[in-house]
């Protein structure tokens, strides 16, 4: 008696069903983890932003999103996320971190390097520090030997320029977070200057850092990536929760703690900054003296490893999560705290 066995096209047909399955089986848990990233990223930016409305309750203004002692904001000092620190929980960082030293002095050395959990987007990375050795050596200058990254930036509004003077920018095209002076961080934007509204307004945005996905867009050049002076290779946006400062013309591959939804924000030409574009600006001190109509500053935009959008967390302190789809006009009207816009529509 002939034994039965299966035929060469039974077991293709098998082994075609088990690959059908374990592609929907990987399908299906990828698209719960992203689901899962997605929900851990809005509450750690529902936490921001409860640290925002904590900080705002202490002091009577948001923070400034930057402070640089000197014209030239290359040589910023503190970021908004350092004045952070005390309402996040981050009893350690707080502890090491001496608030009234510039973030590249020797004593903040440690502290510019930790990794704070809740800085990072988790559809992105959970960790991850900037090797500052090259930039030290670049600038001849003694820097600290990592900084600790961050995924999410201060809406700066609808405009790049990167002067202390804010008064030179057009209030209709500021946002809440801007560069400010040590004398000035307690002159910050206060919730009853919000004219329009603290629920239809960025407070902080993502911005994925340190992933080959988003590349940093040529200045001289827009549509071709710029490469970075140091390593030779492509560069890849990143920023820094403690490192302060943003780049020159001479080397643009830094994205920093600020983020806009244009480059300019007034007509004829906005210079609009769309999210989630993989060729990302840097962030750049051009000297432009205030306004950007030169436009020699530039400004990171928002982005994401999620798909579609990215989550912001309002002045109010709530989160949203914006698609990449919406209209430019009503994506600048968001950014920007006393434009008189009140964003129609469901955005």
């Amino acid at each position: 008696m002939r034994r039965k066995a299966f035929t060469l096209v039974e077991i293709l047909v098998v082994i075609a069903i088990i690959a059908i399955l374990v592609g929907l089986l990987l399908s299906s848990s990828q698209k719960v983890r992203g689901a899962a990233a997605r929900v851990a990223c809005a509450n750690n930016m529902k936490q921001l932003g409860i640290a925002l409305q904590g900080y705002h309750g202490a002091h009577g203004c948001f923070p400034p999103g930057m402070i640089s002692s000197v014209d030239n904001t290359c040589d910023a000092e503190a970021t908004g996320f350092t004045l952070l620190l005390p309402h996040i929980e981050q009893d350690n960082a707080q502890a090491l971190y001496h608030f009234d030293e510039p973030w590249f002095n020797p004593p903040n050395y440690v502290a510019v390097g930790l990794e704070i959990k809740l800085f990072y987007c988790p559809a992105n990375r959970t960790k991850g520090t900037m090797d500052l050795a090259p930039i030290a050596a670049q600038w001849n200058c003694p820097l600290p030997p990592k900084a600790g990254c961050v995924d999410y930036a201060f809406s700066k509004g609808a405009n790049a320029s990167l002067t202390r003077r804010t008064d030179r920018i057009p209030l209709v095209i500021q946002g809440v977070f801007q560069v400010a002076t040590a004398d000035t961080v307690t002159q910050g934007v206060k919730i009853a200057m919000i004219r329009d509204g603290t629920s239809s307004t960025f407070a902080l945005g993502e911005a994925a850092g340190g992933n080959p996905f988003y590349k940093v867009r040529d200045p001289k050049n827009p549509k071709q990536a710029a490469i970075d002076g140091n390593s030779g290779k492509v560069a890849i946006p990143d920023q820094s929760w403690s490192a302060a400062g943003v780049e020159e013309p001479a080397h643009p591959w830094y994205a920093s703690v600020f983020a806009v939804t244009a480059q300019y924000g007034l007509a004829p030409d906005p210079r609009d900054e769309p999210m989630n574009n993989r060729l990302v600006a840097p962030s750049i001190y051009g000297g432009d003296p205030g306004g950007n109509s030169s436009g020699r500053d530039w400004v990171s935009g928002f982005r994401s490893m999620h798909p579609l959008g990215c989550h912001f967390t309002m002045c109010d302190g709530s989160v949203r999560f914006i698609r990449q789809t919406i209209q430019p006009d009503v994506y600048r009207a968001l950014s920007t705290f006393s434009g008189n816009e009140v964003p129609a529509g469901d955005w």
